[in-house]
């Protein structure tokens, strides 16, 4: 690409602070000239490295062509009135000889006396010579020039670098999703969808009915019931499957944080915003965005995600062009909207907008003819992920599953499942082997007071230490082993907790999403 001096002056006046910055790496830089004046040597000499950068003479154009043959310049002062070969044969040989093409980029200053008026001058530009400088110039005039093209090439070097890592994380999001429409449709296959309960399998086929349209969805369910889930099959089966699904914890990040992630931001929007950022919503373009907990939203981005569905614009941060998203929302909760929306926690407005049409899953307890379908699907899925033989669940120890209240509803069930694969050394998975939480809730003797063989005191210790234990594993199931909410739901601190894990020997294994 060629430049005028004109050009080049405006990129200098902003990019000069780029260029001290970097001058260190500049300073590395090897200006060649190629003229055939000894007094052109001396003085680009004596102005060259005055300005930080190292020297190298060429007194003819094949010896000219030799040096940038070897890729020893990284910019070429070329005169263009030279005896035998003149600056147009050396700079045609350069740039169109197999031999160059390893520096074909490095950029070339054409040098001449009225450079206006040289011949094939329109040619020389086409074929790619940066600009011309008139004969004399001065110090300021030469450095000027050169410490331009430095900083406009950094610059441009940068953004491309920032459009591949942009392009490189979109690349990364549609391969991610490629792989889970495959699973999802895979594990949403007729053959696979689990549950003999009625609700739940008016629940399948809403979700059916509802995928092929760009209605917005609001998905109520305890922590656990699979909500994600079901927003992935809702897109696995729309006509956006081919686009990003893109899914987002408004409890995860904080607020400050998780604006600059929802919108992206420009280079210098805030401290620390060396580069540009795009937003998950211009990523999930064409596609579906999943809003996990919603409710926990900040009131703040709760307005700023309301004008988004309503003009399908937003603006990054720092930024002032709009930028166009074709979405689909899907947003869940393990609160009852409503009463969220009562208590100030959700704004109204925004609520009428996500609930179009609200699908409430029920949690495992109201649902335990489905049980054994869920153990026996998770086992015969941990069999195969693990190459173990096919395992089965002993009458008693299908009996206490079912029994059990499930706090953190399906996927508890999944993780307890594949703790009893992973740890199992025979193909009958007894009771025994089950979580100790699970055989304590059912066990009868739990419930009751041994008043014969103990103090006041060692009653009060054993009812206090079985309640502790029994309250922490419900916690944790409800929050997927996060510490951070189980203390926040306690009261307590995190140190408490695990102070409490410890003391009663509980495994956060079995409560952490293995999906997260």
């Amino acid at each position: 690409m060629a430049y005028t001096l004109e050009a080049l002056s405006r990129v200098y006046s902003t990019g000069r602070r780029a260029m001290y910055e970097t001058r260190e790496n500049l300073q590395r830089k090897t200006i060649l000239l190629i003229d055939d004046d000894p007094d052109m040597h001396t003085i680009c000499r004596r102005y060259v490295e005055n300005a930080g950068y190292s020297f190298m003479s060429a007194h003819d154009g094949r010896r000219g062509l030799e040096i940038m043959r070897q890729g020893a310049a990284d910019l070429v002062l070329l005169d263009f009135m030279m005896p035998e070969k003149d600056g147009y044969a050396v700079y045609k040989e350069f740039s169109t000889l197999d031999d160059y093409a390893h520096v074909r980029n490095v950029p070339v200053i054409m040098l001449s006396v009225l450079a206006e008026r040289i011949a094939k001058k329109d040619e020389l530009l086409n074929m790619g010579v940066s600009l011309y400088l008139n004969k004399p110039f001065g110090y300021k005039e030469l450095v000027n020039v050169i410490d331009n093209i430095f900083v406009t090439a950094k610059l441009r070097e940068e953004q491309r670098a920032r459009e591949k890592r942009q392009q490189d994380e979109v690349n990364r999001i549609q391969r991610e999703n490629l792989n889970l429409r495959s699973q999802i449709q895979e594990a949403f296959a007729q053959d696979n969808i689990v549950s003999l309960n009625p609700m739940m399998r008016a629940v399948l086929e809403k979700v059916m009915k509802v995928a092929p349209s760009d209605a917005n969805i609001l998905i109520h369910g305890e922590s656990g019931t699979g909500k994600e889930l079901i927003a992935r099959s809702i897109h696995a089966h729309s006509r956006r499957v081919k686009g990003p699904f893109v899914a987002v914890d408004c409890v995860a990040l904080p607020s400050t944080l998780l604006e600059s992630e929802l919108f992206g931001y420009q280079k210098g929007a805030f401290t620390g915003a060396s580069q540009s950022k795009m937003g998950l919503f211009e990523m999930a373009h064409e596609g579906t965005f999943f809003l996990d907990e919603i409710c926990e939203l900040h009131p703040d981005l709760q307005a700023k995600l309301l004008r988004v569905l309503q003009e399908r614009q937003f603006r990054p941060l720092g930024g002032k062009k709009l930028v166009d998203v074709d979405i689909r929302v899907i947003s869940a909760t393990n609160r009852d909207p409503r009463a969220a929306v009562k208590e100030g926690g959700l704004r109204h407005d925004l609520y009428y907008r996500l609930n179009v049409i609200p699908i409430h899953l029920i949690p495992m307890r109201e649902r335990r003819e489905d049980i054994p379908a869920l153990a026996n699907f998770f086992l015969k899925k941990f069999c195969k992920q693990n190459e173990r033989p096919l395992m089965r669940l002993s009458p008693e120890a299908m009996e206490l599953l079912v029994q059990y209240d499930w706090p953190g509803n399906v996927r508890e069930l999944q993780n307890v499942i594949e703790r009893v694969v992973s740890l199992g050394n025979s193909e009958v998975i007894r009771s025994g082997d089950l979580p100790e939480v699970i055989n304590e809730k059912n066990d009868p003797s739990n419930d009751q007071i041994e008043i014969t063989n103990a103090t006041l005191r060692e009653a009060r210790q054993s009812w206090t230490e079985k309640f502790e234990r029994r309250y922490l594993a419900d916690l944790l199931a409800k929050h997927n082993g996060n510490i951070s909410q189980v203390a926040r739901s306690a009261g307590v601190n995190r140190m408490t907790i695990y102070r409490l894990l410890k003391q009663h020997d509980i495994s956060l294994k079995i409560f952490v999403d293995k999906s997260a």
